[in-house]
């Protein structure tokens, strides 16, 4: 019966080493071909063919699109960037490696890390971010502030929304949601929380809930792409005064930033009666 058993884990391991081969040769079809050592890694060797476009590559599966870092963009100083480069530009695989057998997390180049910040911080200067206060908005006279000349909305916002008109949908961000937050935020929430609800879709129950939740409580709880909570589903990280329309303000300057306090937040999504 032991020999049975081993036998069998040893199929499913088998089978399961298979798959993943399979699908690394998908993405790698020439992964078996050699690799020339000298090249530098301002062109880094990689499994991938020759000419293949790095970014449309990862996102055959990883679906972010304005996700994450944005990438195809060159660095101001090259020579001195810490990470490798693809035809001299930050790609997917810059910040990332190809094995996802190694087995650290969102496959950090150089990790694991303590504080998944440590990742920004080899590129960029913390100092220059420890003076920033993006949630403070407004100057003296109620106008929008202004960081380095620009609008600090533009901290966030690939564009200056209009308050006016704009609604959850109408808004771009420099890049994902939560990797926004990261910037300054560590992760704070419990691990059980994180993984029950952190980039989690609502079934298709829950979100008719949840519309008609938010209608009769006047509150917006806003979804990212692909209708996944993120860390402003809950949290409004603008300052009172920012936001015009009444639902999507809520919560604005409230304790912890959340949209709904005391309990009634969760009470948007989760029916328990």
């Amino acid at each position: 019966m032991a020999l049975e058993k081993s036998n069998q884990f040893d199929f499913i391991m088998s089978s399961r080493f298979v798959a993943l081969f399979i699908i690394f040769l998908f993405c790698h079809p020439d992964a078996l071909r050699a690799q020339e050592p000298s090249v530098s890694t301002r062109s880094l060797p990689t499994t991938f063919p020759a000419g293949t476009e790095l970014q449309s590559q990862c996102l055959n599966c990883h679906k972010y699109g304005e996700n994450h870092h944005p990438i195809g963009i060159t660095p101001a100083n090259p020579a001195a960037y810490p990470f490798p480069l693809y035809n001299g530009k930050i790609m997917c695989l810059t910040c990332h490696t190809e094995n996802h057998e190694k087995g650290d997390t969102n496959l950090l180049r150089g990790g694991p890390y303590n504080d998944r910040r440590d990742i920004c911080f080899k590129c960029h200067a913390e100092k220059e971010y420890a003076n920033i206060n993006p949630h403070i908005m407004l100057d003296e006279r109620g106008k929008i502030r202004s960081m380095n000349g620009r609008s600090i909305c533009l901290f966030c916002h690939s564009a200056i929304p209009n308050p006016a008109v704009d609604r959850t949908g109408d808004v771009r961000f420099r890049a994902d949601v939560a990797f926004l937050c990261w910037r300054c935020h560590p992760l704070m929430a419990s691990p059980t929380f994180f993984q029950t609800h952190f980039l989690k879709q609502p079934s298709e129950e829950m979100g008719k809930y949840l519309k008609e939740k938010e209608q009769r409580m006047q509150v917006t709880i806003p979804l990212v792409p692909r209708d996944r909570i993120t860390c402003s589903t809950c949290h409004n990280p603008h300052q009172k005064g920012v936001i015009l329309y009444g639902p999507s303000a809520s919560g604005a300057d409230q304790k912890n930033r959340l949209r709904l306090q005391g309990g009634k937040l969760c009470i948007v999504c989760h029916n328990f009666s």
